[in-house]
């Protein structure tokens, strides 16, 4: 396996539970989508930040260990999961409450129970909530965030990324095989704009955060804050606009060459 890969996959890696936890020192925590249950990948609800901040927290997480991994799915959210995150934004909205996004997922769950269940219709209202959102909204990419899947969390006024975390339209192993194994994985990281550097370059990613950091979670948490600090003072309609503006700028970039 890709060095890189390994080390976005290890079990030690930093995980969204982990940096809710410190963020949120009192949180209410929301679990499932009335419907079909609770997905163990996604931590969900509200809380109030050490500085008084109110905020609302989406977080999905792989897992550290092989029991822990099967429970999650290794982090490959299924139906409740989605619905139980477009929950959490509609009350975000509600009561006025900036949503964050704390994200390392292999993408959406593609097994036929999610097709049956509508996962395909759980990603899109997800996309158009998160984008219609009167509040502001921010994702940090802890590790990988892959395909639509992942683009349901990051459709935000602000991305963060760690600098070896990746985000594309589909993982490294996918791009591989939808090549017929004309690239290697390490060549699929390259060969699409899925790194930090290559995302910032062009004007998705907003700031890159050094993975190798000795305090890293508090890193995170104040960089979090600060970027948020901003967007407050923006009306509703500016917030759907500046998102909006964020990704047509960010698809004239394209062709990739």
């Amino acid at each position: 396996m890709d060095k890189r890969l390994q080390r976005l996959r290890a079990a030690d890696r930093v995980s969204a539970p982990m940096v809710i936890q410190a963020l949120l020192p009192t949180m209410t925590v929301q679990t499932g989508d009335r419907v079909l249950g609770r997905d163990a990948a996604l931590t969900a609800g509200f809380g109030r930040t050490a500085t008084g901040q109110q905020l609302a927290v989406l977080g999905v997480d792989r897992g550290v260990d092989i029991q822990s991994r099967r429970e999650k799915n290794g982090g490959a959210l299924t139906v409740p999961g989605y619905r139980t995150a477009l929950r959490v934004i509609k009350h975000a909205a509600k009561f006025g409450w900036p949503v964050v996004s704390l994200i390392n997922m292999p993408g959406a769950d593609a097994s036929p129970e999610s097709e049956r269940h509508g996962q395909s219709q759980a990603i899109a209202d997800m996309i158009a909530a998160m984008g219609q959102l009167t509040v502001p909204n921010l994702v940090v990419f802890l590790g990988e965030g892959h395909s639509g899947g992942a683009l349901a969390f990051a459709n935000a006024n602000l991305i963060i990324m760690l600098d070896d975390a990746l985000f594309n339209v589909a993982s490294p192993e996918a791009v591989t095989a939808i090549l017929h194994g004309q690239q290697t994985v390490s060549d699929a990281i390259d060969l699409l704009p899925m790194t930090a550097d290559a995302l910032q370059a062009r004007g998705l990613v907003d700031q890159i955060i050094a993975h190798d950091q000795a305090d890293l979670i508090t890193v995170i948490n104040q960089t979090i804050e600060r970027q948020l600090a901003p967007l407050k003072s923006l009306t509703a309609t500016q917030l759907v606009a500046q998102r909006e503006r964020k990704f047509r700028q960010f698809l004239d970039s394209w062709p990739v060459n």
